[in-house]
This record gives C-alpha cells, sequence and structure tokens, in this order.
C-alpha cells in the first residue's frame, strides 16, 4: 500500500466510531477491573491490618470514591462524545480524547499501594486496559485537532501497529487498496 493511501486510511480508521468505540471498550474494561479488584479488598479488608491508617492517596476508599468516580464519568463524557460525533460535533470527543489521553497523569496524585493487597491481574489488567484506552485516544486527539505533523501518523511507533489489511475496510467504494 502507497504511503498516501495508507495516510488517508488511517485517518479515516482514527476518527471512525468504529475506533472511538474501541477506545470507549478500553476505558469501561479498566472500570470494570477496578470495581472487582476494589470489591476483592474490601472482601478481604479484615486481614490487611488496620488500613484506615494507611495515608489517604493509598486507601482504597479514595480509589473508589475519587478515582471510580472521575473514570465513571469519563466513560459517560467518551459515551456523549460518541453520540455527538455521529451527529456531526466534534468538540465532546476530542475532549474526552484529551482527557484519556493524559489519564496516567491524573493518576499520579494517588499512590497504588493498596493494589499489593489483591491478586496482581487486577492491575496489570487496570493499567493495561488503560494503556490502550490511552494509546487511541491519542490518535483519535491527534487526527480530530490536525495535530499529525510531516510523516507521524505512518510511524508505527507513534501511532502503535496498523495491519494494513483492517485498513483496507476503510476505503470508499470505488478506491483500491493497489
Amino acid at each position: 500500500m502507497d504511503e498516501e493511501l495508507k495516510r488517508k486510511l488511517l485517518l479515516r480508521k482514527f476518527s471512525s466510531i468504529e475506533y472511538m468505540i474501541e477506545m470507549s471498550e478500553w476505558h469501561r474494561r479498566a472500570i470494570e477491573v477496578l470495581e472487582n479488584a476494589l470489591d476483592e479488598f474490601f472482601e478481604q479488608s479484615s486481614e490487611h491490618g488496620d488500613w484506615h491508617k494507611w495515608p489517604a492517596s493509598d486507601r482504597p476508599e479514595t480509589w473508589r470514591d475519587r478515582v471510580l468516580r472521575n473514570l465513571h464519568g469519563e466513560q459517560s463524557g467518551i459515551n456523549e462524545g460518541i453520540e455527538n460525533y455521529r451527529e456531526g460535533k466534534v468538540s465532546t470527543i476530542r475532549s474526552s480524547a484529551g482527557s484519556v489521553h493524559g489519564i496516567f497523569r491524573n493518576l499520579d496524585n494517588f499512590s497504588w499501594g493498596w493494589w499489593k493487597h489483591v491478586p496482581d491481574h487486577y492491575e496489570k489488567q487496570f493499567r493495561s486496559s488503560l494503556v490502550k484506552a490511552s494509546d487511541i485516544a491519542t490518535n483519535i486527539m491527534d487526527t480530530l485537532s490536525d495535530y499529525w505533523r510531516d510523516d507521524e501518523i505512518l510511524n508505527e511507533r507513534i501511532t502503535g501497529p496498523v495491519e494494513e489489511e483492517d485498513l483496507k475496510r476503510y476505503l470508499k467504494p470505488g478506491e483500491s487498496a493497489y
């Protein structure tokens, strides 16, 4: 596939409803994992000593009351953004993608110590789901904000892996990949 066509198809993919839904699904998975991890922590809370004396930023209640609430709010924003995008309004999903893009900066205010008291697969799944959502969000944000410079959109170290076969579904009638 030549670079000009690939660039055009990547722009279509990164601005597609399907791609935005994929970001939403990864973000939603992170929320579910966090909810499950918190449930497990609280079910076993008597085994964790006097965790109420932990620093506030490290308490699971803080993650429940602040982080989880914020993630739920962001999920609502993503869903609203997708619906608005379907109606031709770009700003809501662009804003939501920007928030998801910077999600780990927001989480820097919280300690991750309580995660050591639940099976480690929870933290791994939470982080990997948010990383995937954030990577997709970055591509969406850069596309909708016209931030791509030069041939950055063709650089898979920036965009993540791209399968040319997958890109072919973004061809318009009459276009060919060859």
